[in-house]
Formats: C-alpha cells, sequence, structure tokens
C-alpha cells in the first residue's frame, strides 16, 4: 500500500536514481522504497505489540530497541544518502555506532563452538558482533544492483532464519523474520524487472542490519554450529559478492569504498543473460543456498560436514568461474616472480612508441582516454569521452587512466587487468611522465 504512493513521491520531488557509469537501468527511477520495506516489516510487529494478543512476547525492551531503535535509525541514515548523500566514512561510522548498540541490547556472539568445545570470546566479542553486522549490512546494499536481486534474496534469506529460529523456540525472532519477508514480497511486485521503484540505501541498509540481528537473535546453544552456519549459508550470496569485492579492490590497490562494475551479476550480463535472467539465475543459487540451510535446521549435526562441504564446492566453482583463483595467486607469488614481472614491465614500456596523434586504440573497443591526476587534474586526452561507458585503472599512485569503451564496460579478469595496468603505465610514461621523487612530494602535500 506505501510503495505506490512512494513511487509518485519520488518522481515529484526528484528523489531518483539517475543514470551513470554503473547503473544498468534506463530512466530516472524513484529510489526511495526502502521506506516501504521498513514500515511493511514494523508495522505488523507494532501491532502485535500493542494492539493484539498473539501469546508471543514480542515488546520487550531489547526486541525494541533492536528491530524499532535500530532498524529506523538504519532506515533514516539511508534516506538521507538517498536524498542527499552521505559520506562513505559517515555511513560507517554511523553502522559502527548502530551495530555496538545492538551488542548491548541482546545482539551478541559471545562464543564458538569448537572440535574441543566452546571458544569464549570475551572482549573480542564485541569486535565480532560489530564485524558481522556492518558486513551484513553493506553485503545487501551492494548486491542492490538488479531489478529484484537484493529483495528475492531477502525473501529467501528471511525465510531460512524464520525457519531457524522456530526450530530453536525463539518465536519473536521468527515473527519479525516472517514479516520482513512479507515485506519484500509486497515491494518485489514493484520492484521485479523492469523496476517502477528501487529500494535504496533505506531498504538495503535496513535489510542487511535486521537480517543481521535476526541471524544472532535465532542462535541455540543445543545446536551451536548449526546456528552459526545456518545463517551463513542463507546469505551467502551477499556474503560471497562482498568478500571479492572487497578482495578485489585491495588487490588493484584501490579504496575498499571505490564502486566498479564487477559484482557477480555484473559478471552474468556480460555473457549476454538479459536482467531477468540474470536474476532468475542469482535466485536459483540463492534457492540451492536456501536448501542446504533447511537440510542443516531438520538434520541438526548428522550431515552438516557434507552440507558445508557442498557449501563450500559451490562457492569454489564461483570465484573459479569469476578468475579470482587466479588473481589470488598472481598475487602471492614468489619475489623472484615478481621482480622478473618488474623487469619485463620496465622493458615493454620503453620499447613501445607512442605518437600524440597516432589512433593508439584502433584495434581495441576504446574510443578514447584521459590522463588524471591524484587531485583530479586532467594531465592530457585523446579521443572520444563518454560519460556512462568508463573505466579507471590506476597506473601510479598519483595517476589515473580513464579508458572510454566503445560499448559497455567489460567484465575484466585477472589477465586482462594485468595487461590493462601495464598499457596504462605506458600512456603515463609516454603522455603525463612524473619522477618517483615528484611523486612522493605531491602524495605528500595533498596527505597534509
Amino acid at each position: 500500500m506505501v510503495t505506490p504512493i512512494l513511487i509518485k513521491i519520488g518522481l515529484k520531488f526528484g528523489f531518483v536514481d539517475q543514470v551513470n557509469q554503473r547503473k544498468i537501468h534506463r530512466g530516472a527511477i524513484p529510489r526511495i522504497g526502502g521506506i516501504g520495506i521498513s514500515l511493511g516489516t514494523l508495522l505488523p510487529i507494532f501491532l502485535l505489540c500493542f494492539f493484539f494478543h498473539s501469546g508471543v512476547i514480542i515488546n520487550t525492551p531489547n526486541n525494541m530497541f533492536l528491530y524499532f531503535g535500530g532498524g529506523l535509525a538504519i532506515s533514516l541514515l539511508g534516506l538521507v544518502d538517498d536524498i542527499k548523500g552521505v559520506n562513505a566514512k559517515i555511513k560507517l561510522l554511523f553502522q559502527i555506532v548502530i551495530a555496538f548498540l545492538a551488542t548491548q541490547h541482546g545482539a551478541l556472539v559471545e562464543s564458538l563452538p569448537m572440535p574441543w568445545g566452546r571458544l569464549e570470546l570475551g572482549i573480542f566479542s564485541y569486535a565480532l558482533t560489530i564485524f558481522w553486522i556492518i558486513g551484513i549490512i553493506n553485503a545487501f546494499n551492494l548486491i542492490d544492483g538488479m531489478d529484484g536481486l537484493s529483495s528475492g534474496i531477502t525473501l529467501f534469506s528471511s525465510l531460512t532464519i524464520a525457519m531457524l529460529a522456530i526450530a530453536n523456540g525463539y518465536l519473536p525472532t521468527a515473527l519479525v523474520a516472517l514479516a520482513l519477508a512479507g515485506a519484500v514480497t509486497g515491494f518485489l511486485i514493484y520492484n521485479f524487472n523492469p523496476a517502477r521503484i528501487f529500494m535504496g540505501d533505506s531498504g538495503s541498509m535496513f535489510i542487511g542490519y535486521i537480517l543481521a540481528v535476526l541471524s544472532l537473535r535465532s542462535q541455540s546453544k543445543a545446536h551451536a554450529v548449526v546456528s552459526i552456519m545456518v545463517p551463513i549459508i542463507a546469505m551467502g550470496l551477499p556474503i560471497l559478492d562482498t568478500t571479492l569485492a572487497f578482495m578485489r579492490r585491495i588487490m588493484r590497490h584501490q579504496s575498499i569504498f571505490a564502486a566498479d562494475k564487477q559484482h557477480i551479476h555484473h559478471f552474468l550480463l556480460s555473457l549476454g543473460f538479459n536482467q531477468r535472467k540474470t536474476v532468475l539465475i542469482l535466485y536459483a543459487i540463492s534457492v540451492t543456498f536456501t536448501i542446504l540451510s533447511m537440510l542443516m535446521i531438520f538434520n541438526k549435526n548428522i550431515d552438516t560436514f557434507l552440507i558445508v562441504l557442498v557449501f563450500a564446492i559451490i562457492i569454489f566453482v564461483i570465484i573459479t568461474k569469476l578468475g579470482y583463483i587466479e588473481m589470488i595467486y598472481g598475487k602471492f607469488r614468489v619475489k623472484k616472480e615478481n621482480s622478473l614481472e618488474k623487469h619485463l614491465e620496465n622493458f615493454f614500456i620503453n620499447k613501445i612508441s607512442l605518437q600524440k596523434n597516432e589512433n593508439i586504440f584502433s584495434e581495441l573497443p576504446i574510443k578514447g582516454f584521459d590522463i588524471i591526476d591524484v587531485k583530479g587534474k586532467n594531465l592530457f586526452s585523446q579521443g572520444e569521452k563518454d560519460k556512462i561507458n568508463f573505466f579507471d585503472v590506476s597506473a601510479r599512485r598519483s595517476r589515473i587512466v580513464r579508458l572510454y569503451w566503445t560499448e559497455n564496460v567489460p567484465i575484466i579478469g585477472s589477465r586482462e587487468s594485468a595487461m590493462l595496468i601495464l598499457m596504462a603505465k605506458t600512456l603515463v610514461a609516454k603522455f603525463a611522465p612524473i619522477s618517483d621523487e615528484d611523486e612522493k612530494k605531491l602524495l605528500a602535500d595533498i596527505k597534509e
């Protein structure tokens, strides 16, 4: 009921998601739908707390803060970000504060199961819990990149956590999980491709926060391994996508907050699948993880090892297909090989001859490039520009080469990435050179 109203409000006041180089939708689409999800989740719980006698006590102080206080706070933060924009570091700080407050109201991992018994975490329990909550918040924020994707994955994840909570006897947790499942199902009607509204950060961060605290509140010491593994497997896809995104950016010496078009759904799009087929494939993977989670819940510890093994094999196949095994291997080779690589790189840069006026990219799907310094100043340009289809390659610590593609930015594997970096360094060496000493001075001035 709320979502159609939000569509009209978003269009009227310009609260829309504009097209840019990372977006795959067309046109201006409202992105404040997360308010509908948060209201659709919390309003039924509010009614059960104060107006209906369900026989389940939900309105405890801990529950009231975790779901209403924390949920509304994170959703309002996302709404401000959707409307005005919030600095990534400020958002992270706000998430840390909310996660810490959640640890004070019953969402705390106090111990972990080990072969020899339970490992008491002590003061580290706070760090682990905060890391988990922040990680899940950002996992659902990052995977919200296609029509209906985050909504569908949330549906499967929340149903799984609801079943875990019921199996462990935590009915208040189960009711909140089912309320979230109902909310995203209603929202999915308007969000599935072609989407009429997006959930935005107000929705994705709310979903991530609620699922994170629900997973902690559904744990049972009697079946500790199952209680810990079920949420991880149920939310396996967003957790995997976020882990790979951070790994990719660290290995490329980029900021972990830097955005790119190399998430799992972008990879499937590059294979020729349209948005609907891509989302359905990812739904199928999520359903597979949901089935594995359900098997763990109802089989307890009997077949836990086999289920985790199947989950691990699926994850291994996915990361292998995405080229991350090769990327990791290339990153951690022995020093001699790295030294040889550096010598070869310098050799090719010196041997490649480039002229300012020649068409450098005549045999590549690139129509132009810019060389930009760390301050954002354009040092050299050639060819055509494109506001949407471009990709930045870090050539030096103070130099970025922006490549403008003739078509959509392709998925870039480890081999292509290495060659692009070599090409970028060659372009910088020829058209915008800087000595090591001057670069150090420049970076020091910026730091000051």
